[in-house]
Formats: C-alpha cells, sequence, structure tokens
C-alpha cells in the first residue's frame, strides 16, 4: 500500500483505511464500535493528520482492538496476533514470543503495540507509508497455526478433514 501523502484521492484514502481495518482487525469494524475512538481515529487519517505508521499504531491501541485480541484471550495468544496483525508473519521462534510476552506483562499493552510497530523488522518491510500486510516466511515450519483466526480455525479445521497432507502441514 502506498503512502497518503502521495495520493489525496478521498477514494483511495477509504481504501487504504479499509485495507487497515482488515489487516488489524481482521474485519471491518460495526458502525456502533467506530462510534468515539475510532471515529476520531478515522476522521484525522482521512482528513491527512495522520499517517499510515501512526494509524497502524492508534488502531492497535484501541480499546476495540484490546477487546477483541487481548481481553478475549491469554497473552500468548494476543502476542502471536501481534505478530500477525503487525508484521505480518507468525512468530519464527519460542524467543521471539517470549521477548514480546515481557514487554506485554511487564510494560503493558501499549508498550507491546509500540514495541512491534517500532521495531527494526515494521521499519525495514512497511516503513511509515505501508500497512503491514501478510508475509511468506521462507524457512522454519508453516506457520497455520499461528495465522489463523479463533473464527477460521474451525473451518479450517473441517477442511483439512481427510487430507493426511494438510493435517501434516498443520502439525509441523
Amino acid at each position: 500500500m502506498h503512502s497518503h501523502q502521495q495520493s489525496r484521492d478521498p477514494q483511495a484514502l477509504q481504501n487504504l483505511l479499509r485495507a487497515a481495518y482488515q489487516q488489524i482487525f481482521e474485519r471491518q469494524p460495526y458502525q456502533h464500535e467506530k462510534a468515539g475512538e475510532l471515529e476520531k481515529i478515522e476522521q484525522d487519517f482521512l482528513r491527512g493528520r495522520v499517517g499510515i505508521k501512526r494509524l497502524v499504531r492508534q488502531l492497535g491501541g484501541s480499546h476495540l482492538y484490546q477487546q477483541l485480541f487481548f481481553s478475549a484471550g491469554c497473552n500468548t495468544r494476543c502476542v502471536e496476533q501481534g505478530f500477525k496483525h503487525f508484521l505480518g508473519r507468525a512468530p519464527a521462534n519460542k524467543d521471539e514470543v517470549a521477548t514480546y510476552h515481557d514487554i506485554l506483562v511487564h510494560q503493558g499493552f501499549q508498550a507491546m503495540v509500540n514495541a512491534f510497530v517500532d521495531s527494526e523488522e515494521y521499519h525495514r518491510h512497511f516503513g511509515n507509508d505501508r500497512l503491514p500486510y501478510p508475509r511468506q516466511r521462507l524457512t522454519g515450519y508453516p506457520p497455520v497455526a499461528y495465522l489463523l483466526t479463533d473464527r477460521m480455525n474451525h473451518s479450517h479445521q473441517l477442511a483439512m478433514q481427510g487430507s493426511p497432507l494438510l493435517q501434516s502441514l498443520a502439525v509441523m
């Protein structure tokens, strides 16, 4: 995704906003969820007051993100989802998870979001002007289990039934 500074086209900005919601929340927020905090974030972005990186940081630190991915589960799952939403990949190993888990536990939720968005990896792949996007890892085990949401997990399991190859990949 390109910078909103490169284009003030309202439709392009709307498309970027929708893509940001999809990447960070895994869906478009319901209208009642936009009232207040998200509405302000959205307006600031559409008016050019907030760039893409700051939009990602604000969406990740929002009450809705916390409700969807932190309050509803365990800390480790929240960290794993952070890799998916902010770096576009699954954690490479347990040490990566432990590093961000430690930040979450000792410094808080917003500090964890900031650590992802301020990381060298985020800067290298997305900079200030690109939305995070799913990236393919070329080494290690397939990140199937990490990248699936709870909602998708059930349909994924149904799709894998009867396929020994897919089942073996998911277990690796």
